[in-house]
């Protein structure tokens, strides 16, 4: 039985994800597949609105950090609105406060999205991915940091030298323009 209502819309333009009742671990992937829907449709930036959460157990917790995480590395963030006092002494304790961005309100989340959305001169690109033909195929590259990405390696584990998933990354070379896989 689920314990928490979702409820998304639209402010201007900022998709809002309202979350009401108490999210526990019975709840959580079904509010994790509504974020990342709201993310895939509205762009990678979502508000999730928290007045009326009552309460939040540490895999909802979780569960908004990885769709956060997610967020950060589209580009985007998830931003938190309007918690509730209980709400927001767990967010103390667990020193999540500070990781994540709290608004009063939907209203100034919305505000601050928007104004972090608009391009500055002295802003800094955003990574962006791009295609580089190599081997007789076009892969997607990251341009800042020069890296191809490919298919899953066998075995799942992290690239030392460019601190990514391994199965993620393929090193290039710029001489020849040949590619290897990342090593240990």
């Amino acid at each position: 039985m689920f314990t928490v209502d979702l409820i998304i819309r639209d402010v201007d333009g900022q998709a809002v994800v309202a979350l009401c009742g108490e999210l526990s671990l019975a709840d959580t992937p079904d509010v994790a597949g509504h974020l990342i829907a709201a993310m895939a449709t509205f762009g990678p930036s979502v508000i999730v609105d928290l007045a009326g959460l009552d309460g939040i157990s540490y895999t909802g917790l979780s569960v908004l950090l990885r769709v956060r995480k997610w967020a950060r590395r589209s580009g985007g963030d998830l931003p938190l609105a309007a918690p509730r006092q209980p709400v927001r002494q767990i967010l103390a304790a667990t020193g999540l406060i500070g990781v994540f961005s709290v608004y009063p309100s939907v209203e100034e989340a919305a505000n601050s999205t928007r104004r972090a959305q608009t391009w500055s001169p002295g802003a800094p690109e955003q990574p962006r991915a791009a295609m580089v033909a190599g081997s007789g195929r076009r892969r997607p590259v990251c341009r800042t940091a020069g890296h191809c990405m490919i298919r899953p390696l066998p075995r799942r584990e992290v690239c030392r030298s460019q601190r990514m998933a391994r199965d993620a990354c393929v090193k290039r070379r710029p001489t020849g323009g040949t590619t290897t896989a990342c090593h240990y």
